[in-house]
């Protein structure tokens, strides 16, 4: 009987907002960066390639949207692993982060594509429960996340939490 051992990559999500009233009116960006660890070694490798980036100024009604598929804020990586695998990714669909000093917090409702080759426009959604893939020809598979950021609840402050991706081969 083959057991199927799950991989997680682990994501921690670092938000900087320090002067959030300010940046609404000064429309300065924020960064969302995330960071891949490798918890089990199975011949997986994630590469970020670009971090999210928020403006807060865009925010309605105290909510920002980064489209996974079309926007070019949204974040990207790449996964590296055996070429045609299949394989299987879930992730939080939600995950609400508290400002360092306790006062605060964000929720992020999160959105995220895939495809095998570098084509955001191309891409197809994923939903957060089990989805089976398969990793490319040439041994590559895209991510593109984005989503909602709810900024209603936030205060001054930094913000860290982390987003846990978990991919298995099947």
């Amino acid at each position: 009987m083959n057991v199927l051992k799950p991989i997680q990559y682990l994501f921690f999500i670092l938000l900087a907002f320090p002067f959030l009233t300010m940046m609404a009116q000064n429309k300065t960006s924020v960064s969302i960066t995330a960071q891949a660890t490798v918890v089990d070694n199975s011949g997986i490798e994630l590469v970020t390639i670009k971090n999210m980036d928020i403006d807060a100024g865009m925010a309605i009604d105290g909510k920002i949207y980064v489209s996974a598929k079309r926007d070019a804020s949204a974040a990207m990586m790449m996964l590296k692993g055996r070429a045609n695998a299949k394989f299987r990714v879930t992730f939080p669909a939600m995950i609400k982060i508290t400002n360092n000093t306790g006062t605060g917090t964000l929720t992020l409702y999160y959105e995220m594509y895939g495809y095998q080759s570098d084509n955001q426009g191309a891409s197809e959604p994923i939903d957060a429960v089990e989805r089976n893939l398969q990793i490319s020809s040439d041994s590559k598979y895209y991510f593109w996340v984005g989503g909602r950021v709810d900024i209603n609840n936030a205060r001054p402050g930094n913000y860290n939490g982390e987003f846990t991706l978990q991919i298995e081969y099947i």
